[in-house]
């Protein structure tokens, strides 16, 4: 699932493969949730928009607050 939203990001910086490597970071932020994971992406591919990062990064989803 998650090699799917990584291959299918649209951020100008973003090359496939890095949500991948933050696996074990998104396993522990959203608990194993999809709706969770989902958010989690979803809102830190915005904020790197907004920033101009466009691409996500570590520091970026450790900024967004998710979950309950």
């Amino acid at each position: 699932m998650l090699k799917a939203y990584d291959d299918n990001l649209v951020l100008y910086n973003h090359k496939p493969g890095p949500l991948l490597d933050f696996d074990t970071l998104l396993h522990e932020r959203t608990g194993g949730y999809m709706d969770t994971l989902d958010q989690l992406i979803c809102q830190t591919a915005q904020q790197a928009i907004e920033d101009g990062t466009e691409a996500i990064t570590e520091e970026g989803l450790n900024d967004m607050v998710v979950g309950r």
